[in-house]
């Protein structure tokens, strides 16, 4: 789905791919992740102790471009914006999701087979994929309605076989018992008032004062 979906924006116009971005109906830029430029960003993070704010840095990234995405294709079910949030995550670069099991307003369950980014890193005692995480938490608020976190749940540079995500509502992970895990992995108790605040007052035309205030914040925890 993935490839045929970019062709069709691309062979109208829609899209365009130059000098490293992707222009979409000249109002919305993304900015294409090489995979090795992702894992050297990932690993000195880590190498920080601050794996926290490259979650948060990309859930909300994830949260604004799948929110520019929503109104420019206006998209109206959780179905649609799911779909395409998937498809540009996949254009970006890093891996080819598959979904496992998917509930709107709960839950989304997927796999990256092939994951440059963990590939690439090498081994690890526990997931390293806080880009891959964080984005698709931010994205899956616009999907599931609410404040989302994800959990990686195996990851290939562990020795698993595959990476495995899970996009979940407080409720959802609460009931599943990754609740926990969430608050300890991402140091949720500083981060939640930054994703909540986002959630909860972002709109383009506020962009600039927005974002303006949540760098603040964001800075208090470096």
């Amino acid at each position: 789905m993935g490839v045929s979906f970019l062709a069709k924006l691309i062979l109208s116009g829609a899209l365009k791919l130059d000098e490293g971005r992707i222009n979409l109906k000249n109002q919305l830029d993304f900015l294409l992740t090489p995979a090795l430029f992702a894992t050297q960003i990932t690993k000195y993070f880590i190498s920080q102790g601050k794996e926290d704010i490259l979650y948060l840095i990309s859930w909300i990234n994830g949260y604004i471009s799948n929110y520019k995405i929503k109104m420019l294709f206006n998209l109206d079910t959780p179905e649609k914006m799911y779909r395409i949030g998937m498809d540009f995550g996949e254009s970006m670069g890093i891996g080819l999701y598959k979904t496992h099991d998917y509930h709107p307003g709960r839950y989304t369950h997927f796999v990256i087979r092939t994951n440059p980014i963990a590939e690439l890193y090498g081994k690890s005692d526990r997931p390293i994929d806080y880009i891959i995480a964080g984005g698709m938490a931010g994205g899956g608020c616009l999907v599931h309605n609410d404040i989302c976190q994800n959990v990686e749940i195996r990851c290939k540079s562990c020795s698993s076989d595959v990476c495995e995500f899970l996009t979940g509502t407080p409720r959802e992970l609460k009931s599943r018992n990754l609740w926990k895990e969430v608050q300890v992995r991402y140091n949720l108790k500083e981060i939640l008032p930054i994703q909540k605040y986002l959630y909860e007052e972002y709109n383009p035309q506020e962009e600039q004062r927005i974002l303006q205030y949540v760098f603040e914040e964001l800075s208090k925890l470096e």
